[in-house]
């Protein structure tokens, strides 16, 4: 099976015929969202800030996922009756003869007990890309197995972190498109939390 850590963005862009966008209606959409204050949110939020502005230059990959990521999404919480996070799920299928897929850092799916249609991942780098990989290409080809799985009926969001910066994705038939970086460490958190919870409303829509 050839794992979802080996490609790169332009190897994901060949094999499954995709063509990068300055912009796409969807991903415009989703960034447009602006933050509700909340007393008790923005408090929340603030603390994890000032955390990762602290630590973001020493932490490993596990510790940005369990002192940062983690927290952050479950004030989000994406949970519904429709669909829920999953962690460290595997995923594969079959093209022509060869077999693509691999364990998936997170992703919002239908299904109770095992994810079924996935509508959203996300992916997690400590450092720069030329250190471990391509998150790019990482989050791209699980978004296009994914649009596969799914019979391409659904459009697929997705997003790459690569240390306190964080990037939006839209996958749209064969055509993608990423958003600018948005630094967690700094007031565009909030932005973050609220692309994060407009997310459930376009799953919500697709499902």
């Amino acid at each position: 099976m050839r794992a979802f850590g080996t490609f790169t963005f332009d190897v994901v862009e060949k094999l499954f015929n995709l063509t990068e966008k300055k912009t796409l209606p969807l991903l415009t959409e989703w960034l447009s969202v602006t933050f509700s204050e909340n007393e008790h949110t923005t408090y929340n939020l603030d603390k994890l800030k000032n955390r990762l502005s602290v630590k973001a230059k020493i932490w490993q990959e596990d510790e940005l996922k369990m002192f940062f990521i983690g927290p952050l999404i479950e004030q989000v919480d994406l949970t519904t009756d429709l669909f829920q996070p999953f962690t460290q799920r595997m995923f594969s299928i079959k093209i022509g003869e060869e077999e693509i897929g691999g364990k998936v850092d997170f992703l919002i799916a239908k299904g109770r007990r095992l994810p079924e249609l996935p509508y959203f991942f996300i992916h997690e780098y400590k450092q720069e890309p030329d250190k471990d990989g391509d998150p790019l290409g990482q989050v791209l080809v699980a978004m296009a197995v994914a649009q596969l799985k799914n019979n391409n009926s659904n459009s697929i969001l997705g997003a790459y972190v690569i240390g306190r910066n964080w990037f939006f994705v839209t996958l749209v038939g064969n055509e993608y498109a990423i958003s600018h970086e948005y630094d967690a460490a700094s007031d565009d958190i909030f932005q973050i939390f609220a692309i994060l919870q407009k997310s459930k409303e376009i799953i919500q829509r697709f499902i």
